[in-house]
Formats: structure tokens, C-alpha cells, sequence
């Protein structure tokens, strides 16, 4: 009896500990599977035309806690023929983007990001269902029901000159970036980034792949959580292009580019998202296609495990033959 009740009461104490500490390990789980704050959608336009330039792509106004890495897939298709005065263009391929991005927190307000990109340009296998895509869902179609299926065809020329043709298809690494990422601000309800991206010409050396230029981009990222359920985010960036070899006499050399999305929690894991990415013309020209975009990108992110997320999305041109006309998105991440 005295052992009991000189060490019985001990004995309780370490059981509550332990389930004391057990509830700790459930609720951190839970936190770090149900709060993790999602990127944006991993998209941007996937002209083929403007593959090689250094457009920037979303970057998270927070901060990773240490690291952070995502491998995301665009796959776009587009079918188009324009014509505007001495001009004319065919754009009809297909491409696929399968991009690497690897963020390492430094210190408190410090975050480097490399992205190391692999491209593909085809005639692929979208367009009969792309064709169903844009029937069922009452869609406009543009010229897409005039060309042949899954056919590789690029061309640009003026004045009865021929500058670009390319009915090959192409694959190979693409130009590398680096970014230097600041936080601004942070809070549990909101955040403000700024980053410097540098994209340099270590890509295959072709114009699908490359613009053979350095491009440098000043981004400012913010974020805004609106209650419980509902986030908004923008993004606005403003891109110095290097001189390249494509179009050199139209290119210009200022792009401003810019990002809004809402992002509603539907579950503990599941949130749906809608996003706008839109830019200012790259070449000087009166086509559709070489003009601004916009684009609309529905989506969501699945949240599981301890920051795993997989991202899903389809984006449509909302200037109709500004860009493809549809891509769809998926993407891996996990942020540390």
C-alpha cells in the first residue's frame, strides 16, 4: 500500500504526459496537413511563340518554413490561322511543359527559387478531344475545326517572306531561372512578396526552347485571407526582355504582366480556385496572337499528408485567339 500511494499518483501523471503529448502530435498533424498554404496555380501562357521568353509564373506571397519543391505539368493545345494586312500566322500544336521548381528558405525574409523547365512541341493527340471539349461545353472553336488533327504546323511570315516555318517536332530542356524572393510582410491572415527572377538561355538552342537572352523580371506577390474560407491573391510583374533571336524587329523589350485568383476552402482538405493571368503584347504586330492575353484557369488543390498537395486546373483563352485554347494543369508540391 505505500508503494502505492507513493508512487501511484507519479504514475498517473506520466500517463497524462503522454497523452497530453499524443494530442500535441494529432493536432500539429492536422495543422500541417489542413492549413498548408497552397502556391497559386502553376500556369501561365503557353503560347509556343513565347515559350522562350522569360514571362514569369506565379510565385507564393508565403514563405516556405524551410523548403518547398513542386514538379507541375502544362500540356496546351492550340489550332489557329490569322492574317492582318502583309502578315500571316498558323499556329497548330500541341505542347508539353514538365517544370521542376525547388524554393529554399535562407534565413527570416529570405527565399531562393530555381526552376528548371523540359519542353516539348508536337502535333500531339488533343484535338478530337479538345473538339469534344469546346461542343459540350458550347465553346468557340475559332479555326480549329478547319485544320487538320494532331498536325504540327508553325508559320510566320510578312511581305511575302517566309521568317518562321516549323513542322518538326521539338523537345529538349528549356531556359533555367533563378529567383532571389523577400518577404515584405507576413501574417496568419495576409503576406507580401517581392522577388527579382533572372531566366538565363541554358536551354536547348532553338526559339521553341530558348530566346538565346537573359530576361529579368521585378514581381510583387500579396496575399489576403478573407474569414475562414475564402482567399484572395495577385500578382504583378514587370519583365525586361534580353535581345533575342526571334522577331528580333518586333520583340519589345518592357512586358508587364499580372495575376488575380480567389481560392475558396471547400473541406478541411480540399480548396477550388480560380485564377486570371493576363500579359501586355510581346512583338510589335497587329496580330491576335503576338497581342495581350488573358486567361482564365479553374482548379483546386488536394491537401494530404504532411504538406503534400496535388494542384489541378484547365485554363481557357478569355481573348479568344490570344492563346491557347486550352491547358490543362497538374501539379505535385510539398512544402517543408
Amino acid at each position: 500500500m505505500l508503494l502505492v500511494r507513493e508512487y501511484g499518483p507519479r504514475v498517473k501523471r506520466r500517463d497524462s504526459r503522454a497523452i497530453q503529448s499524443m494530442y500535441r502530435r494529432i493536432v500539429l498533424t492536422l495543422l500541417i496537413c489542413f492549413n498548408v498554404e497552397a502556391a497559386p496555380l502553376p500556369t501561365h501562357d503557353q503560347n509556343p511563340f513565347l515559350a522562350g521568353f522569360g514571362l514569369p509564373r506565379p510565385i507564393a506571397p508565403h514563405l516556405p518554413a524551410r523548403s518547398a519543391w513542386m514538379l507541375d505539368l502544362n500540356w496546351s493545345s492550340i489550332a489557329l490561322e490569322q492574317r492582318s494586312g502583309s502578315e500571316e500566322l498558323i499556329a497548330d500544336a500541341e505542347t508539353r511543359e514538365l517544370r521542376l521548381t525547388y524554393t529554399q528558405r535562407l534565413s527570416e525574409r529570405w527565399a531562393l527559387a530555381l526552376e528548371l523547365p523540359y519542353r516539348e512541341t508536337s502535333g500531339g493527340s488533343l484535338d478530337s478531344f479538345i473538339d469534344s471539349w469546346h461542343d459540350i461545353f458550347g465553346l468557340p472553336g475559332g479555326a480549329r475545326s478547319m485544320q487538320p488533327r494532331d498536325r504540327l504546323q508553325l508559320y510566320y511570315g510578312s511581305a511575302g517572306k517566309a521568317w518562321i516555318e516549323r513542322a518538326r517536332p521539338r523537345r529538349g530542356l528549356a531556359d533555367a531561372s533563378l529567383s532571389a524572393i523577400y518577404a515584405l510582410f507576413a501574417s496568419p491572415s495576409s503576406a507580401i512578396s517581392a522577388a527579382l527572377r533572372i531566366k538565363l538561355p541554358t536551354g536547348t538552342d532553338h526559339w521553341l526552347n530558348s530566346s538565346d537572352a537573359v530576361d529579368v523580371s521585378a514581381i510583387l506577390a500579396a496575399e489576403r485571407k478573407l474569414g475562414e474560407r475564402y482567399r484572395l491573391e495577385a500578382q504583378l510583374a514587370a519583365t525586361r526582355l534580353g535581345a533575342g533571336e526571334l522577331l528580333p524587329w518586333l520583340q519589345r523589350e518592357l512586358v508587364w504582366s499580372g495575376r488575380a485568383g480567389l481560392t475558396v476552402r471547400a473541406t478541411r482538405a480540399l480548396e477550388l480556385v480560380l485564377q486570371l493571368d493576363g500579359h501586355t503584347r510581346v512583338f510589335d504586330s497587329d496580330l491576335e496572337f503576338f497581342r495581350e492575353a488573358l486567361i482564365a484557369t479553374l482548379g483546386g488543390h488536394l491537401h494530404f499528408g504532411e504538406g503534400w498537395t496535388f494542384s489541378a486546373g484547365v485554363s481557357e483563352d478569355l481573348l479568344v485567339e490570344h492563346s491557347p485554347d486550352v491547358v490543362f494543369v497538374l501539379a505535385l508540391s510539398r512544402r517543408l
